[in-house]
């Protein structure tokens, strides 16, 4: 199912860069990617993707079956990461979660979109039927991005997570793609 990978994409602007999973190896580009990006980017991930030790662990305790990263990489340098994950077993089985990461200089030139686009292709071949995401929902411009490729709102949670570096309050925006379905 990785066999087509790496591979080379192009962005809107005509930057190529390649898409590929993540390995052990990856551990210090991926750790100088999040700690590169913006503290008001770094602020809404759902973990502090500072701390060294999770990043060794993720690299560590890769597991494709239940949760599948893709980076995009240009010159050794991680542009950014997005990930698949699924549940093994149990009611949930046809749903995969998605999150993506794009580096601050990238965001806005449709590497997010392309992103979206490949990890909805990987969730097919996993035979998911839905894929879901979670967005704080006042990141307006990432919630219209998910809308842009076939994900609709299904609920907003009011006050429901505690941003990590103010612990202020905010609301959750719960995005499902129906892959089952033709999205324009």
């Amino acid at each position: 199912m990785l066999e087509e990978y790496p591979k080379e994409i192009t962005l809107q602007d005509g930057f190529i860069c390649i898409l590929r999973p993540m390995t052990r190896d990856d551990q210090d580009a991926l750790y100088r990617f999040f700690i590169s990006l913006p503290e008001e980017d770094r602020r809404y991930l759902r973990n502090d993707a500072t701390n060294r030790i999770l990043i060794e662990k993720w690299c560590r305790e890769l597991n494709y079956n239940k949760v599948l990263p893709i980076l995009a990489e240009h010159e050794n340098r991680i542009l950014a990461n997005a990930t698949l994950h699924r549940e093994t077993f149990g009611w949930g089985m046809h749903i995969g979660e998605i999150r993506t990461t794009v580096a601050a200089d990238f965001q806005q030139r449709g590497l997010g979109s392309l992103l979206l686009e490949e990890l909805s292709k990987l969730a097919l071949k996993f035979n998911l039927d839905k894929l879901c995401a979670k967005v704080v929902a006042s990141r307006t411009y990432v919630t219209r991005a998910f809308e842009k490729n076939g994900f609709v709102r299904e609920a907003t949670l009011k006050n429901f997570v505690k941003i990590l570096y103010d612990k202020n309050y905010e609301d959750i925006a719960v995005l499902v793609k129906d892959l089952n379905q033709k999205s324009g």
